[in-house]
């Protein structure tokens, strides 16, 4: 992975380093084609090692189920990133035929399809004709686009999610889901349990408890800067670039922030209403988001810091709309979006999902008649953003 991702990053670091000093080169770095979902199977590739050489498993010795434990093709593209003392057992067992299981997976792929074809494939041209000309643009565009970035990525990435679940489901196996209502997190700290839960579970697993240990006799220190290197892997994780280092330092420091200010913030919220303190946390939480998104999308650091610098200029709050996309689009966008809610809030409140005889038809015939509906009035298909890491 340090090949194909890093290497060209490092070299042009290294030249560009050696050109400050006045040596100058014709090196030239040429891109190297990334395989698929390397950043996915080394991961797990790396948690299997390190469980097996400290004793945590033993080794595999079933080539077959080694092999399907990396290759599982719903997971192989985008994850989630399976630790192997949760999947390899499932691998081991004997998967009877459900009805059940071909019911949940059914409706798992319809949702993520809902998900990814009628709104994220929608959000995805109002993003991707934004950043790519964003000094065109001020005010209302990019204030819009800075608000709606997080619901492009968690329709897209969590749509996908889905549908491998719903695959992985209709064959008897359970996959992590990596999506737990994220936009419902008061904290910083809350979201990164909620977002992307494979691999936050893994760094929390084989870095941040590791260097916690290692560096116990810091005191409060030690989580300080756990949290700091692990939130930097994770950023780089994303690909090799300045800005992705930027928007995992951002992770850090905000979490940081969060846990040695969590004694204040306390007082201060004690002397408000619990759902007022609540809203606005959460709502503090998303546009923290949106600014991380922000290094995500643009295709440098300093695109992302001149998106940031002309986001506030001539906004106009009594005109925002939704650009580059049809009206019939913007009300699709609307209603899908209000169904998603409507649907993660039921799911926060805790209640249970419906076991009527009548509620896996209805559930299928509407997410088929949405899908349908959608073909008709569809946009251009759009790529999963997170297979491309």
């Amino acid at each position: 992975m340090v090949f194909f991702k890093y290497l060209s990053f490092i070299i042009t670091g290294l030249l560009s380093f050696f050109n400050f000093f006045g040596f100058s080169n014709n090196f030239h770095t040429n891109n190297i084609l990334i395989p698929i979902g390397i950043s996915y199977y080394t991961f797990q590739g790396i948690g299997y090692i390190l469980q097996v050489y400290r004793e945590h498993e033993k080794a595999e010795r079933n080539i077959f189920i080694f092999s399907n434990y990396f290759l599982f093709f719903p997971k192989f593209l985008s994850g989630p990133i399976e630790l192997s003392k949760t999947f390899i057992p499932q691998l081991k067992s004997v998967q009877n035929f459900k009805w059940e299981n071909i019911q949940e997976g059914v409706q798992l792929i319809l949702w993520g399809a809902f998900k990814k074809l009628v709104i994220a494939d929608r959000l995805y041209v109002i993003i991707n004709s934004a950043y790519p000309n964003i000094g065109q643009y001020s005010g209302n565009t990019l204030f819009v686009t800075f608000l709606l970035q997080p619901l492009l990525l968690y329709c897209n990435f969590s749509g996908y999610t889905d549908i491998a679940l719903g695959v992985g489901r209709t064959f008897g196996f359970k996959l992590t889901d990596n999506f737990n209502r994220p936009f419902f997190s008061p904290s910083v700290t809350q979201f990164w349990r909620r977002w992307h839960i494979s691999l936050s579970n893994w760094c929390n697993e084989f870095i941040f408890k590791r260097l916690s240990f290692k560096m116990r006799k810091w005191g409060s220190w030690s989580g300080f800067f756990a949290v700091f290197i692990t939130f930097l892997v994770i950023g780089i994780w994303h690909g090799a670039s300045w800005k992705f280092v930027v928007l995992g330092l951002l992770q850090g420091i905000a979490i940081n922030y969060e846990f040695f200010t969590k004694k204040y913030r306390l007082q201060i919220a004690s002397k408000f209403p619990s759902y007022l303190v609540t809203s606005f946390s959460c709502l503090a939480t998303y546009l923290f988001f949106c600014l991380s998104l922000t290094f995500f999308y643009a295709n440098s650091l300093s695109d992302a810091l001149y998106f940031i610098s002309k986001l506030f200029i001539n906004v106009n709050f009594s005109t925002l709309t939704l650009p580059f996309i049809t009206d019939i689009d913007k009300v699709i966008i609307l209603i899908s979006l209000l169904i998603v809610f409507v649907v993660d809030f039921i799911q926060e409140q805790g209640i249970k999902e419906i076991k009527a005889w009548w509620a896996f038809p209805a559930i299928i015939i509407f997410l088929f008649f949405v899908l349908l509906i959608n073909f008709v009035t569809s946009v251009t298909s759009t790529p999963f953003i997170y297979t491309l890491f």
